[in-house]
């Protein structure tokens, strides 16, 4: 996504800068770039002069002035200064990407033909991803993600297109997901009603997300909760919602009892049995080593950018019992991320900044806006890391004023 101006060309029949660009962000982002490095970061400079240029809000100053603030503590207790200099940098680019998406969303008015667009050609790629699963390891892997260097019976290919990790593929299409059951719910969906189900569900389960699919769920019994009295009032969201859950519940049951064997039960018995590397490594780890590192240096500012990965090893070694490649290890949790790099304070300066925004943007007031929120607050706490574009994409949505066909004071029937 450009993120420049709307001009009036743009609004013409074709393929615009934007839906190339936009395509490229969803399928392509990553592709031959190392772990975390993205298309849309690399250009957020870029990107964000183009916002200077067109005299629109970037809030630099509150930015720099924290971050600065941040710094300064960090040098005076010591940092390794290549690491945190990059660290730096990519932080403030990811910063560049995010004002720059914020503008985009609030500015550009066909976000659902994006959306429905992404569906289709997403559902090109998943059939081609077909033919990769059952190839070599080396071909499969353009494709699938399997954590082979912990390979047991529950380690098994995920659908992760050309992304690089299926749990970032299936975030990825959060926000079209949740657009799509909401078209449902408001009965907007007025062909291939079925099909277009299946097209949004389907790639989800075949990445196996469990953090994406559990903040689903706890999202849908939220909303369920929130809004009751419109579930019971209104018959059509209120049957789909309990057919969905009674559908979703019963095939749970006939995988476990039936399909044991199956990969689905496999890494939820798992999850539950405590050796799934994936969901102890963005959950109890992180935060386990994220407090490990902070007691090492100071509780209240963190470590640094950029020095986890210094700091990390001796930890691990000394504390975990890690599998994998001591010198790669990360804390993949944007909450234990930050607790590690900014400290209490910066977990809270975070928290306090969410819910200052949810109040100001009236979050609550757009039931798509809000399942956003709430989602992505939950999963924050289960995955991701804090210069992930993707995780700070469903934050901007659930902030910005899109998608107004789903305002709570309109009636769902």
């Amino acid at each position: 996504m450009t993120f420049l101006q709307q001009k009036k060309s743009d609004t013409k029949p074709g393929i615009s800068k934007y839906t190339v660009l936009a395509h490229v962000y969803f399928f392509f982002n990553a592709l031959f770039l190392p772990k975390g490095l993205l298309y849309t970061t690399l250009l957020s400079p870029y990107f964000f002069y183009r916002q200077l240029v067109n005299k629109r809000k970037t809030y630099w100053l509150p930015f720099f002035s924290f971050l600065l603030l941040f710094d300064l503590i960090h040098l005076v207790n010591g940092v390794e200064l290549v690491s945190f200099l990059k660290s730096n940098l990519y932080f403030i680019f990811t910063y560049f990407a995010v004002i720059s998406f914020y503008h985009f969303f609030n500015h550009y008015e066909k976000l659902s033909l994006l959306f429905k667009q992404i569906l289709v050609v997403n559902l090109f790629f998943v059939l081609v991803s077909v033919f990769f699963f059952f190839m070599p390891p080396d071909y499969q892997d353009w494709f699938w993600w399997v954590n082979r260097e912990a390979m047991a019976k529950h380690e098994f290919p995920r659908l992760k297109l050309l992304t690089y990790e299926a749990s970032y593929y299936s975030l990825l299409l959060v926000p079209i997901v949740y657009y799509y059951i909401f078209k449902f719910l408001f009965r907007q969906v007025k062909q291939n009603k079925l099909v277009t189900l299946l097209l949004i569900l389907i790639p989800v389960l075949m990445s196996l997300s469990f953090g994406v699919i559990g903040a689903s769920l706890l999202t849908a019994i939220i909303l369920g909760f929130i809004f009751r009295n419109q579930l019971l009032h209104y018959r059509r969201p209120f049957l789909i919602s309990l057919s969905v859950l009674l559908v979703f519940a019963l095939a749970i049951l006939v995988l476990l009892f039936f399909f044991p064997e199956n990969p689905f039960s496999l890494r939820l018995f798992s999850i539950f049995n405590g050796t799934d590397t994936s969901a102890n490594g963005r959950t109890k780890d992180s935060f386990y080593i994220a407090w490990l590192l902070i007691t090492q240096k100071n509780i209240w500012f963190g470590i640094g950018l950029g020095q986890i990965k210094v700091e990390v090893e001796i930890l691990v070694k000394a504390f975990i019992s890690y599998w994998g490649d001591y010198n790669r290890y990360d804390i993949p949790n944007t909450m234990g991320e930050t607790l590690a790099i900014f400290g209490i304070s910066g977990v809270v300066l975070r928290l306090a900044l969410q819910w200052y925004l949810f109040f100001k943007t009236k979050v609550r007031h757009n039931y798509y806006r809000l399942a956003l929120f709430i989602f992505v607050f939950i999963y924050q706490f289960t995955g991701s890391f804090i210069t992930n574009i993707v995780e700070y994409v469903i934050w901007i949505l659930a902030f910005s004023q899109v998608f107004e066909q789903f305002n709570v004071k309109q009636k769902t029937t």
